[in-house]
């Protein structure tokens, strides 16, 4: 049966939006919590998301790879800002990109997540979690001006499923000299304080289920309680079969994952 509306989640650094057209709530919970696992194990491996985010998302997108997912249409872009442009926003860079690349219902459900997310008061839990994992300020180390004392990383990750078990998913990364605001979505960020390129990575994947539900328990005990209480959150509208054998990869995946 599938869900009678698109429910929006946050997941660590993702805000993934589940489509109507799903048609299994476990094909959900199997999303969110291989996602989950994927991002923990990149932080561990990495330290941050926010140092190297190319690095990092290379080997979120090599783990989800391990636990059964099949990856393709993987593409990453420098954004061309267009001639006399001055400000950006994500949602522009968004539409000029990952959006044109799905149908007009999928991109209807994001925006419809979008909307909700920023309808969270600031200091909600979900709100908190997804800032965290999706901006952050590092000190400048020679401090010579007028640069500012600090620098914004921003490593937005935004995903919809849809169509059973397929995951279309974007990042969006870059450097810029302002503060992040609490509208992230819609801030106009300045060209002439952004550092470098704004990076717009994506890529298209299949959840393979008849494998996965060899490894979902194992992946349920690895994450844990704690990890999926608060690292995994349902954002409010208002307001392999047994016997499958796992192959080595997988199985020294899961056994090297120690959150």
């Amino acid at each position: 049966m599938s869900l009678p509306a698109a429910e929006t989640y946050v997941v660590s650094g993702n805000l993934l939006v589940a489509a109507p057209s799903v048609t299994n709530d476990t094909v959900v919970q199997d999303v969110v919590n291989s996602n989950l696992l994927c991002q923990l194990a990149a932080d561990k491996k990495l330290t941050s998301r926010f140092i190297d985010p190319a690095a990092w998302l290379d080997m979120y997108r090599n783990s989800l790879g391990k636990v059964f997912w099949q990856i393709n249409n993987s593409n990453t872009i420098s954004y061309p800002v267009p001639p006399l442009i001055r400000s950006l926003t994500l949602m522009k860079i968004l539409q000029a990109t990952f959006f044109k690349t799905l149908d007009t219902n999928l991109v209807d459900c994001i925006e419809e997540g979008i909307g909700l997310w920023l309808e969270l008061p600031e200091s909600s839990a979900p709100a908190l979690l997804y800032n965290s994992k999706t901006h952050v300020e590092f000190e400048v180390e020679e401090k010579v001006p007028p640069v500012p004392s600090t620098i914004s990383v921003i490593n937005l990750q935004l995903s919809v499923v849809h169509s059973g078990s397929r995951l279309s998913i974007c990042s969006i990364y870059f450097k810029t000299l302002e503060s992040v605001e609490a509208d992230l979505f819609n801030q106009k960020f300045a060209v002439k304080d952004i550092l470098g390129n704004v990076s717009v990575s994506s890529f298209k994947a299949e959840l393979i289920e008849s494998n996965y539900s060899a490894i979902r328990q194992q992946i349920i005990d690895k994450l844990g309680e704690t990890n999926i209480r608060e690292n995994i959150m349902l954002v409010p509208a208002n307001l392999a079969p047994a016997g499958i054998e796992l192959d080595t990869g997988t199985r020294q995946f899961l056994d090297s994952v120690d959150i």
